[in-house]
């Protein structure tokens, strides 16, 4: 009796830090996507250029059944948009009562924290950088390196990200990289 199996994905921790496996599956945001993220959206308009690339596995990507787990890794290109540093689009969870993680694989940024309110504050992002996020806190990956930052997620798609909040009410700082030096402004 062959009793062995293979594992269902191999979540890469070196190079290019890539996940691969059953149930993969891949989607990119290109910059003109993202123009209600960014101070000076004119900038992006129309830009085919890749801004960060997602995969996730999930076995039941069609059921948001509470307790079903999905892992991801997010991807986030080298740019700044008139030196406004590269970020994810962000997003807030539908069911605040679903808690999700972040691990730091490759590059270096920092991860945001904002509950729509007053309390606002950022944690560094590097290979082996560990980040409990809350389920009340609206959240969004920057990348502030020359290379591109890799950020592995565990969290539960029952959640459903609301991305809409983040473009009606943006987060309160933005953060520039002037001069080789990392500068927060306010929005």
């Amino acid at each position: 009796m062959d009793i062995i199996r293979e594992p269902k994905g191999i979540q890469e921790f070196t190079g290019a830090c890539e996940l691969s496996g059953q149930h993969v599956v891949w989607r990119e945001k290109k910059k003109s996507a993202l123009t209600g993220v960014y101070k000076n959206p004119a900038s992006i308009e129309g830009s085919d250029e890749l801004a960060y690339r997602v995969a996730n596995q999930n076995f039941h990507r069609e059921d948001f059944v509470m307790g079903n787990l999905q892992w991801g890794t997010t991807y986030i290109e080298p740019f700044t948009v008139d030196g406004e540093c590269a970020m994810t689009h962000g997003h807030f969870h539908i069911d605040p009562a679903c808690d999700e993680y972040y691990y730091g694989l490759g590059g270096e940024g920092f991860l945001l924290f904002w509950d729509g309110k007053d309390d606002f504050y950022a944690e560094k992002v590097y290979p082996g950088s560990l980040h409990y996020i809350s389920g009340v806190y609206g959240h969004r990956l920057i990348n502030t390196g020359d290379t591109v930052l890799a950020v592995a997620a565990c969290s539960l798609p029952a959640t459903k990200q609301d991305h809409a909040v983040v473009e009606a009410q943006v987060f309160p700082y933005r953060c520039f990289k002037r001069d080789g030096k990392i500068v927060w402004e306010e929005a």
